[in-house]
């Protein structure tokens, strides 16, 4: 299907990029960063498709109240630094991967606190893909939003 419905939006799996937005000059991975998961998308020409998302959070779901035997469970700075080392990682091995399928570009989009970190985790064969690094944190947002924003900006 050209999309499927997700709580509360629509996440699209596919999307034509309109006239009034430059085409993707080169087979392009744009990957959308927060501190616990990367969206992965495919760019060709006017097309984008969504590839998969890495999820470091995945099967780690604490109870709905955030308490486990009645005890607050909050994720300490450790554990977070933790996750983002866990999650540049497998961006990484995954994005080597990638680029073996003739893709020629990668934008990343990162939260601007972790930006550094990101570009220091990447194998220099990603580093000399990355065509541009977008200090925002966008992996929350719409695919239609997301383009809007990178177009625009």
């Amino acid at each position: 299907p050209a999309f499927h419905f997700s709580l509360f939006t629509i996440d699209y799996t596919h999307m034509q990029i309109t006239e009034h937005y430059p085409a993707f000059a080169n087979k392009t991975l744009l990957v959308l960063t927060n501190n616990e998961l990367a969206k992965l998308y495919a760019g060709d020409g006017r097309e984008i498709d969504a590839l998969e998302i890495i999820d470091t959070n995945a099967g780690k779901s604490l109870p709905q109240d955030g308490r486990k035997d009645g005890i607050a469970m909050v994720d300490t700075d450790a554990e977070k630094r933790q996750r983002l080392v866990e999650l540049y990682g497998l961006l990484n091995d995954r994005l080597l991967d990638l680029l073996k399928k003739d893709f020629v570009d990668i934008i990343l989009c990162v939260p601007e606190a972790n930006k550094n970190e990101l570009v220091a985790a990447l194998h220099t064969d990603v580093e000399k893909r990355v065509k541009s690094v977008i200090p925002k944190n966008l992996a929350s947002m719409e695919l239609v939003q997301v383009m809007r924003i990178l177009f625009e900006t």
